[in-house]
This record gives structure tokens, sequence and C-alpha cells, in this order.
């Protein structure tokens, strides 16, 4: 169920809106099955064994847990999120609505946006029909470790259109930084700067 319109600002106006291909989205919660495929055969051995010989503690084992979260937790989880799935491109902002029970959003602001990119992966070729997905990075979305830094971007996920999507966001996302910081007359003539109505066709 979209409800994307419950946290639009006064006047806020929606130039494109959609959500994921099914199976792409479906099926991306798969690329740890196979991580938790091993943890699932190895603690799987370890409990039957425990249960032959009457030692049930092996039932406890966190291995076989943790694979069966991955095996089957993830992929569940992404087949009952998909219908509360929807993303939005406004005249102001990236908005991301997700969330299984209770609704959630995560909105970028165009003068956010640090970099992005268009990814078209195997799942969309073969299930998705050329769907693809944008990442967003801002200032944000790196994590620092140990290890150095970790990117974690907002991402709209298998879309129709990829490219076409990107390339309008781009636009739009260009229009709005530069009228920001630099207020010019690609707006209407008669009040030039950021306050006035944006036109995305011009």
């Amino acid at each position: 169920m979209k409800e994307i319109d419950k946290i639009l600002d006064s006047k806020e106006k929606v130039f494109w809106e959609g959500r994921p291909k099914f199976w792409p989205f479906f099926l991306s919660g798969f690329a740890g099955a196979l991580f938790g495929l091993i943890f699932l055969i190895v603690g799987g051995i370890f409990v039957i064994m425990g249960i032959l010989s009457g030692n049930y503690f092996f039932i406890f084992i966190p291995h076989f847990w943790i694979g069966v979260v991955f095996v089957f937790g993830i992929p569940l989880y992404k087949a009952l999120v998909y219908s509360h799935t929807y993303y939005a491109i406004t005249h102001k902002r990236i908005i991301l609505q997700k969330g299984l029970i209770g609704r959630d959003f995560e909105t970028v602001d165009f003068d956010q946006i640090t970099n992005a990119e268009v990814n078209v992966g195997v799942l969309d070729k073969l299930f998705g029909g050329g769907s693809g997905s944008i990442l967003l990075s801002t200032a944000g979305t790196f994590t620092y470790t140990r290890r150095g830094p970790i990117q974690k971007p907002y991402t709209i996920s298998h879309i129709a259109n990829p490219y076409e999507v990107f390339k309008f966001f781009k636009k739009v996302s260009h229009d709005v930084k530069t009228d920001i910081h630099f207020p010019n007359k690609y707006r209407p003539t008669e009040n030039p700067g950021y306050r006035t109505h944006y036109n995305v066709k011009k």
C-alpha cells in the first residue's frame, strides 16, 4: 500500500513514483543463501548427531539457526515487505517507503546527495525485463570502521526503466541544487529564485 502522501510537505509535487519489480526484488533476498546454506548444513549435521545421541543441547547450536534465517527468513521478509515498498521523486527530495508492520520512510534531499549511480544486475536481466537500481550516496551513508569506510547507500531497488529514471533524477537534482545555491531564472521569469514553482519540463 502506497502511503507516501502522508509525509509530503504542503504543495510538494511528486514528479515520479514507482515500486520494484517483484521477482528481482524477491530473489535478491537469496543473495546470502549460499552463505546461510553452509551454516545450515554444518549446524544441521550437529543437530542430527545430537538428536541421535540423545543430546538435545545441539538443537540450540547457533550455526543452524543462523543458516535458517539466511536461507528462509530473508526471502520471506522480502516477500512480505514488497507490498509496502514504494519510491518517489519530488521537486525537493527522494522518498523511500518500506516497512513490514508499520510504515518506515527515508528521505534524501537533493542537496545532500554526493554521488549517484545506476546498476542493472543479473537478476534484473533475467527476471526483471531490464529493471535496475539507483544508488544514492550522502555523507551519512558512510560508516567508518577499523577496516576503513563502509558505504550503505540509499537504494531505489529493481525499478522499471532504470536508465530513464536515473537521467530524470539527475536533471531534477542538478536543477534544484543549482537553484538552491545560485537562484536563477530557469523557473518562471516573473519571480526568479528557488522559492518559485519548479517546472520539470523546462
